[in-house]
């Protein structure tokens, strides 16, 4: 996905990511962690090969291939820090021009280390789904794509090049580590971010790319109007209002918590409400709790946000 790719495109990554049995006769077991991966590569999907411990990264668009996402798939070869890589490309039809270029890239970098590089093609038609998807609401869309009859989209295979030879195991590749005794942003908001797209999958703006440096994470509700904030240095999970002229809708969400009896402490400012977090010592201690927290806050208003 470009810098400026569109929602559908999220979408369609998103469902990508929850079922990896789409990809697995393309690249084996694999495990799909996170989207959006790497605030700088913005790395479409960031994965796991699970049979070499190897890195996969893919680019997905929905059109025709093009200079745009050549240029990724090139920069992700060209800056890819480990000792192998999976790369894979999937777009809705492949100009004969990259896929001439993608075998001169692996002519290059295959020296260095080993590396596969697979084109897949979404089957024809797919679109129209993520058409109707892309008009609903976030929960609508959690709804729809995790109902048992929600049918998946298939790939087919354009094209492969290179590939890790039988036993390799890359040592570069680990899991995400957490230090237990780190208060500092980016480690704190990782683990947030990891927990988080675990408990509350269904808000769908906890998978997307954040910038990890600073105290405030933002989370779009998916309703433009307004926001969620955590921030665990000031130890509060806020709603925000963002235009207002969308003051009554707040309102509405106001009078949801008042008459909502399991927040211990609820503080309303004229454009924010504000739930206090515990200051916990243990940082892990204190993320879980937030999330927790997240969750309730998540539960009541996102019900009242969506009831236009």
């Amino acid at each position: 996905m470009s810098k400026n790719g569109s929602k559908k495109e999220y979408i369609f990554n998103f469902i990508l990511q929850r079922n990896p049995q789409i990809l697995r006769p393309f690249l084996g077991e694999v495990e799909l962690l996170e989207l959006e991966y790497d605030s700088k590569k913005r790395i479409d999907i960031y994965g796991r090969d699970l049979d070499h411990s190897s890195p996969i990264y893919i680019e997905s668009q929905l059109g025709c291939s093009d200079e745009v996402h050549f240029e990724k798939v090139k920069y992700l070869i060209e800056t890819n820090e480990n000792e192998s890589g999976t790369f894979v490309w999937i777009a809705s039809r492949f100009k004969e021009e990259y896929l001439v270029a993608i075998e001169q890239l692996l002519e290059l970098h295959a020296r260095e280390k080993p590396i596969k590089i697979l084109a897949l093609t979404l089957q024809k038609g797919y679109t129209t789904t993520l058409n109707k998807l892309n008009r609903q609401k976030d929960p609508d869309i959690w709804n729809h794509v995790n109902h048992s009859e929600f049918v998946l989209p298939k790939l087919s295979i354009v094209k492969q090049w290179g590939g890790l030879p039988l036993g390799f195991k890359d040592s570069t590749m680990s899991a995400p580590n957490f230090p237990l005794y780190s208060t500092s942003p980016e480690v704190m908001n990782s683990y947030l971010l990891s927990t988080l797209r675990k408990e509350i999958p269904h808000l769908l703006n906890v998978h997307r790319s954040k910038k990890l440096t600073v105290n405030s994470i933002v989370f779009g509700s998916g309703f433009s109007d307004f926001s969620f904030v955590i921030n665990l240095a000031a130890c509060e999970i806020a709603i925000r209002l963002e235009n207002e002229w969308q003051s009554p809708l707040f309102q509405r969400v106001v009078s949801q918590f008042k008459d909502v009896e399991n927040f211990e402490t609820v503080i309303y400012e004229e454009n924010r409400v504000v739930f206090p977090i515990l200051d916990l010592d243990n940082p892990r201690e204190k993320v879980e709790m937030a999330t927790k927290l997240f969750r309730k806050v998540v539960d009541v208003a996102i019900p009242t946000i969506y009831s236009l």
